[in-house]
């Protein structure tokens, strides 16, 4: 079973992933176990130096039953030992794939997602039954467009968590994941998305003269490094130009979510203030993978899924707010994100827009690169917290 790309480095993997069952087994005695995300679809980033693996990719893992029917404090106890002793984050989830099948009289109602298309067509059963045959059928184009804005935002706040003035191997891997975001959202547009990373890239090619964006050139070329590195080759871009790709990934950012909420929306916007207002104005601020439309409750099953999860709750300023909380936090994501610019100055307006809005915490709208890493830091807590 291939895992990543590099047929030396898989056959150590698979030993790695063959562990991680037995020891799933026999601590929670699932009814199934299923490797979803990168390493289901045998393409995880992992590299090795010096004869050890690391990791870049997070093993996403759904227990059947799903890990509320288990104990969360064990569960979490599990990944935390198991990244000490192999390197390996593991993620264990499982949310909508539970809905499926627990309660199926909801189904019909749930919306295809971009994780959903890649649960049922890009992951392994590793043990057990195969409940992905759970999930229905569907084309890419019942995907709805909104899904490729959601992915932009998600990994613009990725991103920014692994940000740093001295860029990582980490950083430059999240980086490249909101390139793959934007050639991901673009190809969504023409409904020819598909869940593996190499398959996509090559469409992506093919379409890209459908596209009248200026930076069109500059993101096919970006995407095609960003598929070569997360696919494990050599190519990295070097400690000295990290910061630099960063701002130019930035750039390229700007003009393919903007031009993906005019060609789908026909939202326009002069600033990511504009954005704000716009955004939870329009049909946007409605959209919800859940299979009810009601606000109200919408805000109620993230309250319990928190409780559950035992996430920092909303304040009580926040439960009064029209919107759903999710929509408040992913409008903040880019005035964070375009907030620093390429000479490390920082946009006022930004984090005093943000601060109006994330009253919980005190957050000083001066130019001060310190002042930008504070309202980062709370915006990402805050997207962490909100996510399903």
């Amino acid at each position: 079973m291939k895992y990543v790309e590099n047929p030396k480095i898989n056959e150590k993997v698979a030993k790695i992933i063959g562990e991680l069952k037995d020891e799933l087994v026999s601590q929670f005695h699932p009814k199934s176990i299923i490797i979803s995300g990168s390493f289901g679809k045998g393409e995880a980033t992992v590299i090795e130096e010096n004869g050890k693996l690391k990791f870049l990719s997070d093993c996403e893992v759904i227990l059947i039953p799903y890990k509320w029917i288990f104990n969360r404090g064990k569960l979490e106890k599990f990944e935390q030992n198991f990244y000490k002793r192999t390197g390996l984050k593991v993620e264990i989830w499982g949310f909508t794939l539970t809905l499926y099948l627990f309660l199926p009289f909801l189904s019909k109602k749930i919306k295809p997602t971009i994780a959903d298309y890649d649960l049922k067509y890009g992951s392994k059963v590793i043990y057990g039954k195969n409940y992905l045959d759970k999930i229905p059928a569907f084309k890419p184009e019942d995907i709805p467009l909104w899904e490729g804005v959601r992915l932009l935002l998600n990994r613009m706040a990725e991103a920014l968590e692994h940000f740093s003035l001295n860029p990582s191997e980490n950083m430059l891997f999240w980086t490249d994941k909101i390139i793959l975001a934007c050639q991901d959202s673009l190809l969504l547009l023409l409904n020819e998305y598909t869940p593996s990373y190499r398959e996509r890239n090559k469409r992506f090619i093919k379409v890209s003269k459908h596209f009248n964006l200026p930076c069109i050139q500059t993101l096919v070329e970006f995407a095609k490094g960003a598929t070569h590195r997360k696919l494990g080759s050599n190519s990295a871009i070097s400690m000295d130009r990290r910061l630099e790709y960063w701002f130019e990934v930035q750039k390229v950012c700007d003009e393919v979510l903007r031009y993906i909420l005019k060609e789908g929306y026909n939202i326009e916007f002069r600033d990511y203030i504009e954005f704000q207002e716009k955004y939870l104005s329009s049909e946007l601020k409605n959209y919800t993978t859940l299979p009810f439309d009601n606000v109200i409750l919408q805000n109620l099953f993230r309250f319990l899924k928190g409780r559950i999860m035992r996430n920092k709750l909303p304040t009580l300023k926040m439960l009064l707010k029209q919107h759903r909380w999710d929509h408040i936090i992913y409008t903040l994501i880019p005035l964070i994100y375009f907030a620093l610019e390429k000479d490390l100055g920082v946009n006022t307006n930004y984090l005093k827009k943000v601060s109006e809005v994330v009253f919980w915490e005190k957050i000083k709208a001066d130019s001060s690169f310190k002042s930008w890493e504070i309202a980062k830091d709370v915006v990402v807590s805050s997207w962490c917290q909100m996510r399903l």
